[in-house]
């Protein structure tokens, strides 16, 4: 497992903070978790394997590596579906993997949901869902999935320096360097996704289908 991973393991967060990670993540999954359609079961198995195996591609950075997150894709496309995703994905990643924790699954979950949920706003911002180009939808999806990693990395930090049960200044500092590199691969990936998707299933991003560039 990568030394600067965002999954937050057990022991490492003070006992209050762990309870409102899962009182925030709760907040965030009942939305989720209303009124899903037949249609979408699909679609949100998918994203959520396509999360859990993100953790298993690893980029070598120096002496240490970061692993994929894929939180930003999962926020375009399946919005505020996102966090019900996330959090399952988490838990298998935890049982399976040993990647984060049980005790701290509410706080990962939130740390990787609420950026998930931005990468959507942002999406829908500057793609809207009137068509547009193909060169727009990638733009947003560039914005949206480089977006998505920087302020996955920031909440994590952040938790750390907070809540953390030690003080962690150079881990959280250190993992948030190491990501930026991260943003950009994602940034890319996310952008020709959504451009992609845009061209031949508009409805999976929510957008009328996308014009051709003059």
């Amino acid at each position: 497992m990568p030394l600067f991973a965002v999954h937050i393991s057990d022991g490492v967060l003070s006992p209050i903070f762990l309870g409102l990670g899962f009182a925030i993540a709760l907040v965030l999954i009942l939305p989720a978790m209303f009124r899903v359609e037949e249609d979408e079961i699909p679609r949100i198995g998918l994203l959520t394997a396509a999360f859990f195996v993100a953790s298993l591609i690893h980029i070598k950075l120096g002496m240490t590596s970061v692993h994929m997150l894929l939180n930003g894709l999962v926020g375009v496309i399946l919005g505020r579906r996102a966090p019900l995703a996330i959090i399952v994905a988490l838990g298998l990643q935890a049982l399976l993997l040993g990647h984060g924790g049980f005790t701290s699954l509410g706080v990962n979950a939130v740390v990787m949901s609420i950026p998930a949920l931005v990468a959507r706003c942002v999406l829908v911002l500057l793609a809207g869902k009137r068509p547009v180009l193909p060169r727009r939808a990638m733009i947003a999806g560039f914005v949206a999935g480089g977006l998505a990693v920087l302020l996955t990395a920031s909440l994590y930090a952040l938790v750390l320096l907070i809540a953390g049960i030690e003080d962690f200044q150079i881990i959280a500092t250190l993992g948030f360097a190491v990501h930026l590199p991260l943003a950009g691969i994602e940034a890319v990936i996310v952008g020709v996704a959504t451009s992609y998707l845009a061209r031949v299933k508009p409805e999976m991003l929510g957008l009328t289908r996308i014009i051709r560039d003059p």
